[in-house]
């Protein structure tokens, strides 16, 4: 067995100036965007902060926000190293000794972190060459594969508490040596091969034997880039193990989206559900929450194949055979995405050009960005250069990450003051009569908060920003009032809470919550149960096959297994398809098809929207994603159109869609929306669909519409002065109309804005 032995310097000299250099790295996968033209490694001495000659200005040198680097390891510092960095991961000794490992062009390095501060290499042990190097841990084993073949390395950890790290082995069964990524599902005891020369998952049981596993099956039906695999404790899933993985076919590049896997019988692995996001361009990782409730997922390729910001695609997947799409949620930055894991309500991005961004989690749905900290400092633009890999899970909250230049960095996250929880969510309609929102506020490790500086901060056109005390409901508990408000007026909120030392936590962290005084006034609705008047065909259409019918679908990979409705069957699609044909045999062919929705009324309604679920997938085929879905809507029974929108995403899923209607037509009892799916491309596969169609008003109800209105006679007079100031100096929440805990001269004001009419 190959050895290597803890090497600590005598000292620590202070870090250096960079001094590029290129090192020639073996290429697997030549179609990745990543291996063409890598930029060279950064060639530097180790810094550590806990060296009392350690440069500042080289911490300085790395974009920081809520984090404080602890070390800096350049690959150039691990004996025999040579390449370009790739995938880090940690491991803890039974004594409690915390160690960071990263894959390199032609091995694995390993270093000590327990001392963020005074990191130190314990050594290298060489591997095959390859820009892709994977590890995980199980046990006192790692587990490191490559796109360079040779199967499994394993690392037997026992002794690395002094300094002494041995090849185990290598386990090469199951067809092609080469790996794409390895996961391992440490509660079963199973680790999972990912992609490399082939399609699937092959799995090994490493319970049977840790140092030389033996191959017990396959999942082969698509390319796995890569993949979690949970065993659930406990709830309607709980003794399964369940495999969330991320690909399609092709290398993972074609139909690219998650697949939800039963994989408790090695022999007979179910497909439990797959999902295609919209816009998806390289479906790459994802992690689900502690809970299992909710799934993030980070495409490679959508910032740079269409233009957006960093993205996190967020996906409801507490029942596991219907997960839902929430939509996905951007940090603003430019850098792409590449690896995210959660701990607690917290996540961690690995986002190649802009380093490490950490985002609150509290709100499932909705990440925010608290903390970040950036190893590349050139630039954040789109590109694969820059940090790989990032590892939060070491108890003692250092956080490893990998760069691909820059090698090793070891750092810590500023504890957070206090951690929030919105069980109702952060809502985007708030009831005109007022609402009360629950709030929880848990104090971070080391901070004290003051209950009585917790705060709802309201901010209102006419009225301004305002604070209103929250209300203790007892176990971090409390309750958000949101006074009556104008119906139709935009607002937006945040929340504000004080510790014993002075410092301020906020949610969301960077940014608050726009909201409309309002609630949902549905009407029109039309779930396509029946048939309330729909059109199918109209002058010019071509399409050969796939033409708009009402059906219970049958599903296939392009086309949904059933409607959108909740307990509804119909909807229309493109082109029912016979139970187990091909993806192709129904599908939109030579042209155009037309579907003319039934007629709807969106008058006696303030500010009427139209709303709708469509389904759409053009990603598969010779030459996809050539072709598009236009929608448009209609004010005078068909008459006219005017484009609602044009439809190219590839969701692969039932995709809610909201328009404010005046934006396009005036309002009429003759709404008609109009879907025009086509073929025009040359071996494009087209499929699409449409449900549950309603009209959406603005509803105030009968209270709130006339804040300042103390005595309900619908008019703001001097009855009402009469009663504020009865109240004057108290908290009655009826006269405190700016919701400031107190009935005072901003409340005098407010209702004189509106004196004499509804306000």
């Amino acid at each position: 067995m190959n050895h290597i032995t803890l090497s600590m310097p005598a000292t620590v000299a202070a870090a250096m100036l960079p001094v590029l250099f290129a090192v020639p790295t073996a290429i697997a996968h030549e179609d990745d965007p990543k291996a063409r033209g890598l930029e060279p490694p950064v060639r530097a001495e180790a810094w550590r902060a806990g060296d009392p000659d350690a440069d500042g200005g080289v911490a300085g040198l790395f974009g920081t926000d809520g984090t404080v680097l602890g070390s800096w390891i350049p690959l150039n510092e691990f004996p025999g190293a040579s390449g370009n960095g790739n995938d880090c991961w940690g491991y803890t000794s039974p004594s409690g000794r915390e160690y960071a490992m990263i894959g390199i062009g032609n091995g694995t390095g390993f270093a000590e972190v327990t001392e963020p501060g005074n990191a130190q290499v314990i050594g290298f042990i060489n591997g095959p060459s390859s820009t892709w190097r994977d590890i995980k841990t199980y046990g006192e084993y790692a587990y490191a594969v490559t796109e360079g073949g040779g199967g499994i390395q394993i690392f037997d950890l026992t002794q690395i508490d002094s300094g002494v790290v041995a090849l185990a082995g290598t386990q090469a069964d199951g067809g092609t040596g080469n790996s794409h990524n390895v996961a391992i599902d440490t509660t079963s005891g199973y680790l999972y091969r990912c992609g490399g020369g082939s399609n699937g998952l092959r799995i090994y049981d490493l319970n049977a034997n840790p140092i030389d596993p033996p191959y017990v099956g396959i999942w082969s039906d698509r390319y796995v880039h890569d993949a979690q695999i949970v065993t659930y404790e406990s709830g309607p899933y709980a003794g399964r193990q369940i495999a969330f993985t991320f690909g399609g076919f092709n290398g993972g590049g074609t139909q690219t989206g998650v697949d939800i896997l039963d994989v408790t019988n090695k022999s007979a692995i179910v497909n439990l559900a797959r999902l295609q996001y919209p816009s998806a361009a390289y479906c790459h990782q994802g992690w689900v929450s502690d809970d299992g409730t909710t799934l993030y997922t980070l495409d490679e390729q959508d910032e740079i194949n269409y233009g957006v910001s960093s993205r996190i695609h967020v996906l409801d997947v507490t029942d596991l055979e219907n997960p839902i799409y929430l939509g996905p949620t951007t940090n603003g930055n430019s850098a792409t995405t590449h690896n995210a894991y959660v701990v607690g309500n917290r996540l961690f991005s690995a986002n190649y050009r802009s380093g490490v961004r950490v985002y609150d989690i509290s709100s499932a749905s909705s990440p925010v960005e608290v903390a970040y900290f950036d190893t590349y400092p050139e630039s954040d633009s789109p590109g694969y250069a820059g940090c790989w890999g990032v590892y939060p899970y070491l108890a003692s909250g250092t956080v490893i990450a990998s760069d691909l230049q820059r090698g090793l960095f070891v750092f810590t996250v500023e504890p957070e003051i206090a951690s929030w929880d919105f069980p109702a969510g952060l809502p985007d309609r708030i009831d005109p009569a007022g609402l009360e929102l629950p709030v929880g506020i848990v104090a971070g490790e080391g901070y004290e908060l003051l209950p009585d500086t917790a705060r709802l901060v309201l901010t209102r056109p006419g009225v301004g920003t305002t604070t209103s005390v929250l209300t203790p409901a007892g176990e971090g508990l409390f309750t958000a009032s949101f006074p009556a408000m104008a119906c139709g007026d935009d607002i937006s909120y945040r929340f504000r809470i004080q510790s014993s030392d002075g410092q301020v936590s906020m949610a969301p962290a960077n940014g608050s919550v726009s909201a409309l005084v309002a609630v949902d006034a549905v009407s029109n609705e039309d779930a396509i149960e029946v048939d309330l008047g729909w059109i199918v065909g109209a002058p010019g259409d071509t399409a050969t096959t796939g033409v708009w019918e009402r059906v219970d679908p049958n599903g296939t990979s392009a086309q949904p297994e059933n409607d959108h409705t909740s307990l509804g069957i119909f909807c229309f699609i493109t082109g029912q398809h016979p139970v187990g044909s091909g993806i192709g045999t129904n599908d939109v062919d030579d042209g155009e098809t037309t579907l003319v929705s039934a007629r709807y009324d969106a008058t006696g309604l303030e500010e009427p929207f139209i709303r709708y679920w469509r389904w759409y997938s053009n990603n598969a085929g010779a030459s996809p994603n050539e072709d598009s879905m236009l929608i448009d809507i209609s004010g005078d029974d068909g008459a006219t159109w005017v484009p609602l929108e044009t439809v190219t995403e590839n969701a692969g899923a039932w995709v809610e869609k909201e328009f404010r209607i005046t934006d396009f037509v005036e309002p009429s009892d003759s709404i008609r929306l109009r879907f025009i799916a086509s073929d025009l491309g040359s071996g494009s596969l087209v499929e699409a669909g449409v449900d549950d169609v309603a009209i959406v008003g603005l509803d105030c109800g009968d209270a709130g519409t006339c804040p300042g209105d103390l005595d309900g006679n619908g008019i703001i007079n001097g009855g009402d002065l009469a009663s504020l100031l009865e109240r004057w100096g108290t908290s009655d929440p009826t006269a405190d109309l700016n919701g400031d805990g107190v009935v005072n001269g901003s409340d005098l004001g407010q209702m004189l804005i509106g004196w004499g009419e509804c306000g």
